[in-house]
């Protein structure tokens, strides 16, 4: 809880501006107000734990999206539409709801790929071509998502 009082307070503190003991001690009892409505409230405080991973995580992701991107416009404009639908099962061994629900969002973001479900521990996803699911099923992106989560790499 102390991390997410921490984190409210030092947001409250870049957005304001201002920093009058005033403002300073609105500040300070918005963020305490924000941590104790929180208190039951774990995946608030998975995800400021998590922070920092994600932070380093994301311009990974933002890379393969821009590459993703780059791949489909190349299938598209391609007058042979070399488009191979495929759908995989990724097998995550994360035990976090947290860190599912970020792969499966990562592999939904990036462009040629969806998550369509989760049966047994196994993400099911559809991918436009067989070497995007291959991609997908080698795991660069569920290892990175883990190290994020803190959990074992598959």
């Amino acid at each position: 809880m102390g991390l997410l009082f921490g984190v409210c307070v030092l947001f409250w503190l870049t957005l304001s501006g201002h920093y009058t003991p005033l403002y300073i001690g609105l500040g300070l009892v918005s963020a305490a107000v924000v941590t104790w409505l929180n208190r039951r409230d774990e995946i608030v405080s998975d995800v400021v734990r998590a922070l920092p991973g994600l932070v380093r995580y994301a311009p990974w992701l933002l890379w393969q999206i821009v590459q993703s991107n780059l791949q489909v416009a190349r299938l598209v404009l391609d007058p042979r539409l070399p488009i191979d639908p495929v759908v995989v099962r990724v097998r995550t061994v994360m035990r976090q709801d947290l860190a599912v629900a970020t792969l499966a969002n990562s592999i939904t973001l990036t462009p040629g790929t969806v998550a369509v479900d989760l049966e047994d521990g196994e993400l099911v996803v559809h991918a436009l071509t067989r070497d995007t699911a291959a991609a997908v099923a080698e795991g660069e992106m569920a290892r990175r998502v883990a190290r994020v989560y803190g959990e074992a790499a598959p």
